[in-house]
């Protein structure tokens, strides 16, 4: 009697669990928030957790380095794609290009969602960075470093699972025009964590010169020089096809200078099937660029514009 009643307990809450975050049922990858995001005045409850832990290699020794280890905590209130939660641009990880990076909120699934992004390094209680989301914005309210006092308390890396309590209290002014003026937030969250794919290839100096992925931005930018799109189809990931139709884009890579671009190749990482390239500019002003690629039926094509 004592094992029916255990059981059945589970299951309610399960069922409990699952509806509150309707992918913990289906998905390995969401985990459970408990709390409430207040934008306005108005309590929105998160359900759903995501965790993703990032190995920074690709930023080490650069002058605009982001922390080497981190995680990235996404809490919303509907439940993600593993799509938009697999590496550190969560919940905006299907975006692999400056272009994407600026297009609307409203075309990916975290354009949609009430939520919290914090970004934190293990052992530490204040995110380095922590971002606002709420359906309508193009770009969400950001906080960068300490001038808001958002905490992860409690954070606890035990096995597979991220777990803690993120705080904001009391309510903050966004100081923005349009969108939300004030918000606040306390959840506690326990998440499976993600890690991004394995490092299989790390490269510098004349090797990564040398590259693949660095042979076909080479010839893409030639092959822009001229107007050659038929190259420029052919070295252009298939989800980026649509940009070559862009009369003006096009005119910008004929026009672009572009020529020493290559040169300032500084680092080459690959996991798996996707590359990212490290480009370093040190004069006349300091910048760094990464240009992502996939490996799309055996060949490398890149993610541009």
């Amino acid at each position: 009697m004592k094992r029916c009643a255990f059981v059945l307990l589970t299951a309610i809450l399960f069922a409990f669990s699952s509806a509150c975050c309707p992918a913990l049922a289906q998905t390995p990858y969401t985990g459970q928030a408990v709390g409430n995001l207040v934008v306005d005045g108005k309590p929105i409850a998160l359900h759903c957790a995501y965790v993703v832990e990032v190995n920074n290699v690709e930023e080490k020794g650069l002058l605009m380095a982001g922390p080497q280890k981190y995680y990235v905590i996404v809490l919303s209130d509907i439940a993600l794609p593993r799509s938009s939660v697999s590496d550190r641009n969560a919940p905006l990880s299907e975006r692999h290009s400056l272009v994407e990076a600026f297009a609307p909120m409203s075309q990916s699934a975290a354009g949609k969602m009430h939520g919290i992004l914090l970004k934190l390094e293990p052992g530490k209680k204040v995110p380095f960075q922590a971002q606002l989301f709420y359906p309508g914005v193009d770009v969400g309210f950001t906080v960068v470093g300490t001038q808001y006092p958002d905490r992860v308390e409690g954070s606890k890396h035990e096995g597979n699972l991220l777990s803690g309590k993120a705080i904001l209290t009391p309510a903050q002014n966004t100081g923005l025009e349009k969108g939300p003026k004030k918000y606040q937030y306390s959840a506690t969250f326990s998440a499976p964590i993600l890690a991004e794919s394995a490092v299989t290839q790390q490269l510098e100096g004349r090797e990564a010169l040398d590259s693949p992925p660095v042979q076909v931005i080479r010839e893409y930018l030639v092959a822009g020089k001229k107007g050659d799109v038929e190259t420029l189809r052919r070295l252009t990931a298939a989800s980026h096809q649509t940009y070559l139709s862009n009369k003006e884009f096009l005119k910008s890579l004929r026009s672009g200078d572009q020529d020493k671009l290559v040169e300032q190749v500084k680092r080459v990482v690959v996991r798996g099937d996707k590359a990212t390239v490290v480009v370093v500019n040190e004069k006349p002003n300091y910048s760094q660029t990464m240009m992502q690629l996939v490996r799309e039926q055996g060949t490398w094509h890149l993610y541009w514009p």
